[in-house]
Parts: C-alpha cells; structure tokens; sequence
C-alpha cells in the first residue's frame, strides 16, 4: 500500500477546519478510492472533530515549535529524517521557504518519492514570490506534480514559469454529512458562508448592496453563515442604527460546525454571494453552494470566471463595488425564470466539475503517470501525430487514453523548455487544457460521449509545432 504525508508549512500546524478543505481531502480521498497510507502533519492544536468524517486518515504531530519559524523548520526536518522511509509521496500547500526546506529534505533522503505542491495561489501576491531565485526555482524543479485551483492563475503561471508545468485542479465538494444531499424548497434567501467581517471577506460590500434595494425585494433576506469577527460588531451597530427596518432581514447565524445543518441553510438559499477582495483559487464554499442549487454572485476574484461557468451559473460584479452588486443582486431576486432554472444548472456543473471522486481521479493518474525529464528530448510525437491518433481512436480504451496523456505530457514538457522559441506563448497551456479534457473523458464522461470529446480535442491540438 503507497502512503502519502502531507506537512503543515505557513501555520506550522493543521487546523480542524482544513481537514474537510483540500489539505485533508486530497490525502483522504487517495486513502478513500486508491487505498494510500494517508496521514497529516504538524503540531497538536487541540480537537479535530471533524476527523470523524475521514475514517483512515491519520494525524502525527510533532513536537511545538511556539511559534518560531527555525523551530517550526527543524522540528518537520526531523520528522522527515525519521520517517522518510514510509512516506512515498510528500504534499505540500503553498509555496513558501519553510516549504521549500522541507522538499528538499525529502527529495534528499527520498530521490524516488513523488511531490505534490498545491498552490494557495491568487493575483495578488504571485509576483512577489522570485521564482528565479534558486530557493524557489530548485523547488519547483522538485516537484512532480504542481496545481492551482484557478483556470486563470494556472495559465499565467504556465507562462510566468517557463520550465514547469501548472495542472489546474479545482478545490471540490464532500459529503461530509455523509447523507444524501436533501432537496429543500428553495427561499428567498441570500446567503454567504465564511469568516464573517475579516477584511479579506468583506462582508459589509453584501449588506451596502442590500440596503439599496431591500424596499424593491421586501420578501428577501440576508443570512450570513461563519465566525463573527469582533471588529465587524462596529461596523454592523452603526448599518443597524442607519437601516433599523433590516434587523428583521439580515441574519447571523453564527459558526455551523455540523455540516448537515450547514448544508441545508445552502439548499434553501436561491443566492450564493461571495464579495471577497481574493481567494487562493477557488473557495471550497462555492462548491459546496453549486452542489446545493444556488445561483451564484461573485466578485471579480481570480477564480470568477470558473465558478460561474462563464456566466452560465453565476454573476460577476467589481470588487467592492456595492452599488454594482446592488443591480444584479436586483435583477437576479426579481427573475423568476432565471431562479427556477439556476438549481439544475448549478448542480449539472459543480457534477462535472467539482466532484471530489473526479478530482482526486486526476490527482492520482498525475501522480503515477509522471514523463521522465530525459525522455523529452528524445520525443518523436509531434503535434499533428498526437491529434491524429486521437482523431482514428474508435472506441477508446482506458490504455489509449492513457497513452495519450502521456503524450500530452511529454508535449507539454517540451513545450515548457521551447518556451523561449514557440510563437504561441500559450500553447503549453493550451495542451494543459487538453490533456484536462482527456483526464475528464478517462474518468468521467459516459461513454457515448467519448467520441465527441476526442474529436473536440483533436481540433484543439492542430496548433502548429515550434
């Protein structure tokens, strides 16, 4: 049985929250559906209820740093040095120096184990990581496997990282409740789930945007969902003074551990909004939201664009532009046709795109079927040859596909180090999308369905070669 670790980095630990977000599901749902050793690691802070809802995944906590950074490096250092040996993969989160210390430990004392960095990525501050500089460049070298939740993120760094190959992988939903999602009569509700007041949130842009309009939707309310931080209580004392009439019409229904209950506040809700000033990708909430039905309304965040399918399930405003959000939200509640249709669409959609059993599929096909950096140069595959042999695939079978992927990687590779030389600056991107497409039909796709896809992707793959 292959075992996968996965150490904490930025915070030093784990908390009980990050156990149902990618940190803990990408380890348990390897353990879930391809039966890895699965264990996380860092320091003990305290109770992890939501632990119940993972059998197998297993927690080792080594010893507390205090906080300080060189104890925090030296303590997982020494984890490694003593359990390299069982750990056939390392994940890690994010790409910092405490990150980039322990993956090179790791690669020393495991050259034959896979890496997997996930990115936490978004617009912000991407660029102030210096990748050239040899801490980072040697680091990504590393690693096997590099992701990003966030179609847009994933291909600027496909151009911004030369050499390295940017997967996107979308964070997705679990069934924590471990029940058959209930379908709830739909209310007027519109709802947000999160860290309620933090800066980052920026919840008060959603009550601004209701305010305007609440006269105009008099049966709709707000319900916010999270942790209340104690420098919000300011701000929401003085929009209760100025708008007395919506004590009755903005709810805070405080911190909702028991997933249940928290899943049916997102049944009953007809809008999902979400008016953070940025993301790492795209939040876990969101998933959750489009398996439950909501229509969603998001703020232009780097994710925006995925998680409202272009539109088709969702709405974009300007980051904190309330009296912009005030519009839709207005035009979305008055919508009847629009509302009725949008629980199937949502649904549809978070199905083929943000269902765990699907991602981890491709996580663990990427992890197994990595090309070989010496094979690259010797590659005889060109890109017309690679959309021929998907054109003349008459039924496809698993080997097939699988040969092909392959041969998208191997492409992408070489497209990585031409990067310089190739006209299109985003052809290795392109056949990333490509090789996602045929990850997709592997894994998912019902069967009459196979030979339009291939063909589809066959047209994408006629680029040109450098």
């Amino acid at each position: 049985m292959p075992s996968v670790y996965t150490l904490a980095s930025q915070c030093n630990h784990w908390n009980n929250t990050q156990l149902l977000k990618e940190c803990g599901l990408i380890p348990f749902m390897l353990h879930k559906n391809f039966g890895y050793k699965a264990v996380m690691v860092g320091e003990n802070t305290g109770n992890y209820p939501y632990l119940e809802h993972l059998p197998g995944l297993e927690m080792d906590f080594i010893q507390s740093s205090n906080s300080n950074t060189n104890s925090l490096v030296n303590n997982s250092i020494n984890y490694i040095n003593q359990n390299y040996q069982k750990m056939d993969a390392l994940i890690m989160r994010g790409l910092y120096p405490v990150t980039c210390k322990i993956i090179k430990t790791y690669k020393q004392k495991r050259p034959n184990g896979r890496i997997y960095l996930y990115l936490d990525a978004n617009g912000h501050w991407i660029d102030d990581i210096k990748w050239t500089l040899p801490i980072f460049f040697n680091t990504l070298a590393l690693c096997d496997v590099i992701s990003t939740s966030c179609c847009k993120i994933a291909k600027y760094l496909n151009k911004k990282w030369q050499p390295f190959i940017v997967e996107h992988i979308p964070n997705g939903f679990f069934n924590a409740s471990g029940e058959q999602i209930k379908k709830y009569k739909k209310e007027n509700v519109i709802l947000t789930v999160g860290r309620i007041g933090t800066d980052q949130k920026a919840n008060h842009i959603l009550l601004l945007a209701f305010a305007i309009i609440a006269d105009n939707i008099p049966d709709w309310k707000v319900r916010l969902a999270g942790p209340v931080e104690a420098q919000f209580n300011e701000f929401t004392d003085q929009y209760f003074k100025k708008f007395p009439q919506l004590k009755t019409r903005v709810e805070f229904l405080g911190n909702i551990t028991d997933k249940g209950k928290l899943y049916a506040e997102y049944a009953k809700a007809k809008i999902f909004a979400l008016t953070s000033l940025a993301e790492g990708g795209a939040p876990n909430v969101i998933a959750e939201a489009l398996f439950h039905g909501c229509y969603t309304i998001t703020s232009d965040i780097d994710a925006a664009v995925d998680i409202t399918d272009n539109g088709n399930c969702g709405s974009i405003f300007k980051i904190n532009d309330y009296e912009v959000l005030s519009k839709i939200l207005l035009k979305v509640c008055t919508n009847k046709k629009l509302l009725q249709d949008a629980p199937q669409k949502s649904t549809q959609f978070a199905k083929s795109h943000y269902d765990w059993d699907l991602i981890i599929n491709r996580i663990n096909h990427l992890l197994n079927n990595i090309p070989i950096d010496n094979k690259v140069g010797e590659l005889n595959v060109s890109w017309q040859q690679t959309a021929e042999k998907l054109t003349n695939i008459e039924i496809s079978t698993k080997e097939e596909l699988n040969q092909i992927i392959m041969d998208l990687s191997y492409l992408e590779k070489l497209a990585a180090k031409l990067f310089n030389e190739i006209e299109d600056a985003d052809l290795k991107y392109k056949l990333n999308q490509i090789k996602e497409k045929v990850l997709n039909i592997l894994y998912s796709s019902p069967t009459p369905q196979i030979k339009r896809d291939i063909l589809e992707i066959a047209a994408q793959i006629s680029l040109g070669s450098p």
